[in-house]
């Protein structure tokens, strides 16, 4: 072997131990940062790498960082001519594991373990979604829309996603030491609100999963048994299934106390652009001699919460004067 082939060896070994100590370094500060990201979302916060790509958009003086948006071009025009200035996109995520709970009731009543899981899944991602915007230094997160969801490989757990834009507001709309408000009004509802003299003050949403067992008469009006007897509890008689419909109101009623008390939290006037989502499921049961069906109902309420402020209201725009062309 020659002199110069065994130097050019010890040369490429000697790189090699290079590269490998560079990537044993690149691995090494790659999990010390995957480490702080997992206590950050443990803390209920954001990683970190979306905490620093947001930085650079938290200086309006520096060099311009490209943006993005999911707004229309009409949603963008109506915010400009508000004064508002759309930043970039911002999200916010939660996958919540669902707790133990019983397979069934004999009463009517909130399944908490659901109830909670919902709610504070959503306030994880609503939360989150609002750290994004204050780590781009936003004084607001418009059109915000929340999707909710579920995963094979994670039975029993429920998912909320809420996306937006982060934008800066105008001098009259600014509040102050104000944490960045959100609202799931359009740019343009958002426009036209802030022209009507009311002001966005944040967003108010509560979910509340009710269980409520077949009384006997809806068990008889569920059973072919019982309407073999032609009786008036029988499956052959059209009829009211009242304890099924007291308890979607039930439902209802709960979500609407929380978010009603939101509302005052916020020191609003009231809620507007209110969703409400409502889904049910049945669960078999067996009582007795009766094969029935128990229900199980969901209510998602969702809505902007406004605050009056006459300052804002703008001047009904004038028509231009009228001008009339001779034809001669």
């Amino acid at each position: 072997m020659s002199p110069l082939f065994h130097r050019r060896s010890e040369e490429e070994k000697a790189a090699d131990r290079a590269a490998a100590e560079v990537r044993r370094e690149d691995d090494e500060r790659s999990r010390e940062r995957s480490a702080a990201s997992l206590e950050q979302i443990e803390a209920g916060h954001i990683p970190l790498a979306a905490a620093e790509r947001l930085a650079q958009f938290a200086h309006p003086g520096a060099a311009p960082a490209p943006f993005s948006s999911d707004l229309a071009v009409n949603e963008w025009s109506a915010l400009s001519r508000l004064g508002v200035t759309p930043i970039t996109q911002v999200m916010g995520s939660s996958i919540y594991h669902v707790g133990w709970q019983p397979v069934y009731y004999n009463v009517p009543t909130e399944v908490q373990v659901l109830s909670d899981a919902y709610n504070e899944s959503r306030r994880l991602a609503l939360g989150r979604l609002r750290e994004e915007a204050e780590a781009c230094a936003a004084d607001a997160v418009v059109a915000v829309r929340i999707e909710r969801g579920g995963h094979d490989w994670a039975a029993g757990a429920v998912e909320f996603i809420a996306f937006g834009t982060a934008v800066r507001l105008p001098e009259q709309l600014r509040q102050p030491g104000a944490e960045a408000l959100l609202s799931d009004l359009s740019a343009q509802e958002f426009a036209l609100l802030c022209n009507a003299g009311y002001m966005p003050v944040g967003i108010a949403a509560h979910t509340s999963v009710h269980y409520i067992p077949a009384s006997i008469q809806t068990q008889q009006a569920q059973s072919s048994f019982g309407g073999a007897f032609g009786g008036p509890g029988g499956s052959w008689a059209n009829q009211e299934l009242r304890d099924f419909s007291q308890g979607v109101y039930e439902a209802r009623e709960k979500a609407m106390y929380f978010v009603a008390g939101q509302v005052h939290a916020l020191s609003g006037d009231g809620v507007i652009g209110v969703e409400i989502s409502q889904h049910a499921r049945t669960h078999a049961v067996r009582r007795g001699m009766y094969e029935s069906r128990d229900l199980e109902v969901t209510f998602h309420v969702m809505g902007t919460v406004v605050r009056e402020d006459p300052a804002l209201a703008s001047t009904p725009p004038q028509p231009p004067p009228l001008q009339i062309l001779s034809l001669r």
